[in-house]
């Protein structure tokens, strides 16, 4: 296999057999690297580059619309993945659910800390009924779902007073709520 091209690879010297008896060689890759394989596996086509291939091929497939970050999509295109997935075929319109490039076009690059929603809930997610909402700092949201997980009720929905100021309102569990209550 010695000078013999295969692929991106070129056979440059025998390197070992391996205990099964495979002969491996080592190859030089049009991309500089040099790797050992099977030469089985090379003459096959099933090993055709050091792995540069692959990665070329990926990376081409990952960047269709010509936005991936490093090694992840950018925060705007994951917005429009989730809205896919999250919401069905009827409450986005086709110009968006099968079409990235249109969906950035009508909303722009996602500002930092923001989500999309939609302005008005009863309409589809679609130019013109889209908005990037600013979230909450992140010690809030978790406050609020472990409120929502817990079924915690302010106090001041049932007439208790936690304090001397009723526009605050403490939260207590449900359970502790109805355990004080006279029946």
């Amino acid at each position: 296999m010695t000078g013999l091209r295969y692929g991106r690879l070129l056979g440059v010297s025998f390197a070992h057999k391996s205990r099964s008896g495979h002969a491996h060689w080592l190859f030089l890759c049009d991309c500089g690297n040099e790797v050992v394989a099977a030469g089985g596996n090379v003459r096959s086509g099933s090993t055709a580059s050091c792995g540069c291939l692959h990665r070329e091929i990926s990376a081409a497939r990952l960047a269709e619309h010509g936005h991936r970050a490093r090694k992840r999509h950018d925060a705007t295109y994951r917005a429009w993945q989730r809205m896919k997935v999250e919401h069905d075929s009827s409450t986005v319109l086709p110009v968006w659910s099968d079409d990235y490039a249109q969906f950035l076009a009508d909303m722009g690059e996602r500002p930092g800390n923001t989500v999309l929603t939609r302005a008005d809930a009863a309409k589809p997610f679609g130019p013109g009924n889209c908005r990037w909402l600013p979230v909450a700092s992140r010690s809030v949201r978790a406050t609020n779902g472990w409120m929502k997980r817990r079924d915690y009720l302010p106090v001041s929905s049932v007439g208790l007073r936690a304090s001397t100021n009723q526009s605050k309102s403490v939260p207590l569990a449900a359970a502790t709520m109805r355990a004080s209550m006279p029946r």
